[in-house]
């Protein structure tokens, strides 16, 4: 019996431990689970890379690839393995974006899972100050002129939000702003650093901005304290992962008022278009039975009834298929449409070989300037002071 090792970020759910047991009986192969947390699943990943052994399949982040191509750490997938999937054509396009590499022509990675961010707010609390529900968040101004209202009704704390540079999905947040703002973070083929020109400043200071509408017993809260603030009934609005809301509604883990007025909504400008992909390392080739087990082993997870089943099991996992969307839990839901509008609307960022530094630090200085503003400095100070600096850094490192 071959045995094939998988690493895998975060905890099996039962329904993907079915799944993989499913696959070991119909192929005869033994999988080994090799376990990573989202804390320590990049060190790992580079020790691999690095030493070239490990796991003969991982998950990774969709865009972790670019850099360990650039290690040579990973095996291609050639032309008739990417067909076996359905090919590039049955899946979203953002998600296929993130396996494009510039310049190169190989498929490095196929989309296992996608993931995006939707604001959720209180219908009652709209009411409440005179909001017609529909324009609320249709744009990053009218998100600002709803907060605004609320605030005048009398709502304490309109808008929460995670204030800590550990937060890395402060990033992903900011992104819808930038791009929306007719912004970018670096360019297409990843040779220069664009968030601190003048569109990109724009659309991140109209995100900080937006930081007076937190009460201040609602400042430095990490991501589960900010979430916790919405669902206990504290505050108005939030931003929270797509799969958060059909996890309130589905298990009832919310207060009463929040269950039954929760709105959502797509974020306003470029929504963000993230997730997880599937690679095989370098180190299985010539070993026949785990290279071509690796390859079953991807396909049989990236399948339209993998994806399906996964995505309707006991946390949703948002699928990389366009033709598993209409699979989602809730369908028909306005959750479940807001969830499909923004997945085939958002965007991803570009695969490029230094992604990865770019993103730990601009996310650890974003933390960093919502602080600053917290403590009193001006939002256009807080974000040009640190933004530009990092700016030339990261440019200097892209240049050598």
């Amino acid at each position: 019996m071959t045995e094939l090792a998988f690493s895998l970020i975060g905890e099996p759910t039962p329904t993907l431990t079915r799944l993989l047991d499913a696959f070991q009986k119909l192929h005869n192969v033994h999988i080994r689970l090799v376990k990573m947390t989202w804390d320590n699943a990049w060190p790992e990943l580079l020790t691999y890379a690095l030493y070239g052994k490990g796991p003969d399949v991982s998950h990774v982040g969709s865009t972790w690839a670019s850099s360990l191509i650039g290690m040579n750490a990973l095996r291609p997938f050639n032309r008739v393995e990417v067909k076996s999937t359905g090919g590039p054509e049955v899946f979203l396009p953002q998600a296929w974006q993130s396996v494009l590499m510039p310049d190169l022509p190989e498929i490095w990675a196929i989309p296992w899972t996608t993931y995006t961010f939707v604001i959720c707010y209180r219908r009652d609390l709209l009411q409440k100050a005179g909001i017609n529900e529909v324009d609320a968040f249709a744009s990053e101004g009218a998100l600002d002129r709803t907060l605004s209202s609320m605030q005048a009704a009398g709502i304490r704390t309109p808008w929460v939000v995670p204030i800590d540079p550990a937060h890395i999905d402060t990033l992903h947040f900011v992104a819808s702003w930038v791009w929306g703002a007719g912004g970018e973070f670096v360019d297409a083929v990843g040779r220069h650093i664009l968030f601190a020109q003048p569109n990109s400043l724009r659309g991140i200071e109209a995100y900080f901005t937006l930081l007076r509408y937190l009460d201040p017993e609602a400042w430095r809260l990490d991501g589960d304290g900010a979430e916790a603030c919405f669902t206990s009934g504290k505050a108005a609005a939030t931003i929270v992962g797509a799969d958060r809301p059909y996890a309130w509604l589905m298990n009832r883990t919310v207060a009463p008022e929040v269950f039954n007025n929760l709105g959502v909504a797509v974020m306003p400008g470029v929504p963000w278009i993230g997730g997880d992909n599937l690679v095989i390392w370098r180190h299985t080739q010539g070993l026949l039975d785990v290279e071509r087990s690796a390859v079953g082993l991807v396909n049989f997870l990236v399948s339209h009834a993998t994806q399906t089943t996964y995505c309707q099991g006991e946390e949703v996992y948002l699928p990389t298929r366009a033709d598993a969307l209409p699979d989602l839990p809730m369908p028909g839901s306005s959750l479940s449409q807001v969830v499909v509008k923004s997945l085939q609307t958002g965007r991803s960022y570009p695969a490029i070989p230094m992604w990865s530094k770019i993103e730990h630090q601009t996310s650890t200085i974003l933390g960093q300037i919502g602080l600053d503003i917290l403590d009193g400095t001006p939002v256009e100070t807080a974000v040009r002071r640190h933004l530009e600096p990092l700016a030339n850094r990261l440019e200097a490192a892209l240049g050598r």
